[in-house]
């Protein structure tokens, strides 16, 4: 379980969260729907362990992770937590296979399967210069799943795939959640919530 509470973060004298309260059930997926710019990033960045927010209080599984130091930290992110950011951060001189195998250091064959059920099969080794930004998100979000994480956030992960690809993304995120997980995504669109068990407007 994530909760925060009376959580704030500004920029310098920007505003972006106040007062932020929430709690995330562990085994479901969660949707954080809102318009651009209102502060969903940041609010997926504070629960992965990326940001720390200004003032309150954020508890991921029984743990008070705004005590933590910054080594305990990645310690706790690497452990507990799979992140997929809006824009893929994928190693240019990797191939899409190797960005998962190398990274990561799983089974080939694991990697294949899962970019095969993500519509990739053709795509194994090309570099990111030669895929789209939607096969790069898709790729990025098979690298996340394959972590194996308790808890897989990711950023708007079904912005700039096609319908199909959508779904297959979904179907993955879902089934990490029906097999004990925790999965938080955001969402511009209101009709992504569709995929989740719970939806927060922000």
């Amino acid at each position: 379980m994530i909760t925060l509470e009376s959580v704030a973060k500004s920029f310098g004298s920007v505003e972006v969260l106040t007062n932020l309260s929430l709690n995330l059930e562990s085994s479901m997926s969660h949707c954080i729907i809102g318009r651009s710019g209102c502060g969903k990033s940041t609010l997926l960045k504070m629960m992965a362990l990326i940001a720390k927010p200004d003032k309150g209080k954020i508890t991921i599984n029984g743990t008070d992770v705004t005590l933590l130091n910054e080594q305990e930290c990645e310690k706790f992110r690497n452990q507990t937590i799979s992140y997929s950011f809006q824009e893929p951060l994928l190693i240019p001189y990797m191939t899409s296979l190797e960005n998962i195998t190398e990274v990561l250091g799983i089974d080939k064959d694991m990697a294949i399967r899962e970019l095969s059920r993500l519509g990739l099969s053709k795509r194994l080794d090309h570099l990111p210069s030669k895929l789209s930004v939607g096969e790069k998100k898709r790729v990025d979000i098979a690298r996340a799943i394959l972590k194996g994480s308790s808890i897989l956030i990711a950023d708007e992960p079904l912005s700039n795939l096609d319908p199909a690809s959508s779904l297959m993304v979904m179907e993955l995120l879902r089934a990490h959640a029906n097999n004990g997980g925790s999965v938080i995504y955001s969402a511009v669109e209101p009709t992504d919530g569709k995929f989740a068990d719970n939806i927060v407007n922000l």
